[in-house]
């Protein structure tokens, strides 16, 4: 979970940003932080140790409390993933019943032992990650932190992770009190829709990739010897999901990047089933499908959607923020009008942590000046007309679109 940059549904309002990140350092991805403090005090560390804190220190110490805690959590996912894999192996090396330690101890004390070992992993990994990134355990964010009581602020008290992680978890419960708007399939409404993150990843996966998922999900229910994989394979992802659909923040799929994680192990399971040539032929058909739909998406991955609901270049209809537009494309906008609008009046509303100026985009808010004054291009970032109102509305159902920027920002003529 990372640290929010989106704009609060309170009216007039149109730029604030919740906490303000670094402006990006390339024109290809607003979440390439930039170089951080390279320093540790003099300590001599030996050279892989230092060149992984040096990468540590770009990444992650930028972007502050959410970034740290989001690395760990990924990095715990992944160990917790590994651990399945070796509990499932286990149980089946046990042999018949009736023999080996598992039968002697019972599967309850099996699986509770395993449970143990995953959580203290876990831990461990989380203080590790932040550990390479500052042994010194600073908090590194630096504004106010909001007080969480009752139940939830006991629950983060006693949470066994570095006090940076809790003031994280202090951060996003803040969030989490405060109106957003959301947009979904043409419709923007504020406060959240329990389908909302299913819906996102509909759109957003591959289609192969969802027949796979399928697939896998049928396999791991109905042949007998991978039964007993299912409940570590599908009910994590079920119940986080379930979890996940309460949150007051409808951004994008990114809350759900562990559905993809989980289900791409039971899609494995077409394959290790082995019923056939023909289960075979439609496993590797659906997986060159996935191949063929993201080269298809070049360079422009983050907008992507899947056939069924008009690609890259229409996602812009169905959803909004992380899923389209984050500011991604200042820079080939700078390269747009550099090249094919040389000299012309502009006019942007963008949406995200980017300077224009650094981009050599000399551009105003046409919110900011009367209506018959704005002429020329206007520049839109797609997360912005999306859920535009007033004044801005008015000026884009006036204007023409002309020209599209990376399938985030539009260029409309006025």
């Amino acid at each position: 979970m990372t640290s929010e940059r989106h704009t609060a549904a309170a009216p007039g309002a149109p730029g604030a940003e919740a906490v303000p990140g670094p402006p990006p350092r390339s024109a290809e991805a607003t979440t390439e932080a930039p170089s951080g403090p390279a320093g540790h005090g003099g300590v001599a560390w030996p050279w892989g140790v230092g060149a992984w804190r040096g990468w540590a220190d770009r990444v992650a110490r930028p972007w502050g409390v959410g970034a740290r805690r989001g690395w760990a959590v990924r990095c715990a996912v992944v160990v917790l993933l590994a651990l399945t894999v070796a509990a499932v192996r286990a149980g089946r090396r046990d042999g018949p019943p009736g023999r080996g330690r598992a039968a002697r101890l019972g599967p309850s004390a099996v699986a509770a032992g395993w449970a143990a070992v995953a959580a203290g992993v876990a831990v461990a990994v989380v203080w590790a990650s932040y550990l390479v990134v500052d042994p010194r355990l600073r908090r590194p964010y630096a504004g106010p932190v909001p007080a969480v009581h009752g139940l939830r602020g006991a629950l983060v008290e006693a949470l066994p992770f570095p006090a940076a992680y809790r003031d994280g978890m202090r951060i996003q419960f803040g969030l989490e009190g405060r109106p957003w708007q959301g947009f979904l399939f043409g419709h923007v409404y504020t406060g959240a829709r329990w389908y909302y993150l299913p819906a996102a990843l509909l759109v957003k996966t591959p289609l192969g990739m969802l027949a796979l998922w399928a697939a896998g999900a049928a396999v791991l229910a109905s042949v007998r010897r991978l039964r007993r994989a299912a409940p570590y394979v599908l009910a994590p992802p079920a119940v986080l999901l379930a979890a996940a659909t309460h949150s007051s923040r409808d951004f994008g799929t990114r809350y759900a990047l562990f559905v993809p994680m989980f289900l791409a192990v039971a899609a494995a399971a077409v394959v290790t089933a082995g019923r056939g040539r023909r289960a075979l032929t439609a496993a590797g058909l659906l997986a060159a499908c996935v191949a063929v739909s993201s080269l298809r998406t070049y360079p422009f991955y983050l907008p992507y959607a899947n056939e069924a609901f008009g690609g890259p270049s229409r996602t812009r209809l169905s959803l909004h923020d992380s899923n389209v537009d984050w500011g991604q494309d200042l820079g080939r906008l700078a390269d747009r009008l550099r090249t094919r609008y040389p000299g012309e009046r502009v006019w942007l509303v963008y949406k995200g942590g980017g300077v224009p100026s650094f981009y050599g985009i000399r551009a105003a808010d046409p919110r900011a000046a009367p209506p018959e004054d704005v002429h020329g291009l206007l520049a839109v970032s797609d997360s912005a007309a999306a859920k535009a109102t007033g004044r801005l509305a008015r000026l884009i159902a006036s204007s023409r679109a002309v020209d599209d920027v990376g399938h985030s920002i539009t260029l409309y003529r006025r």
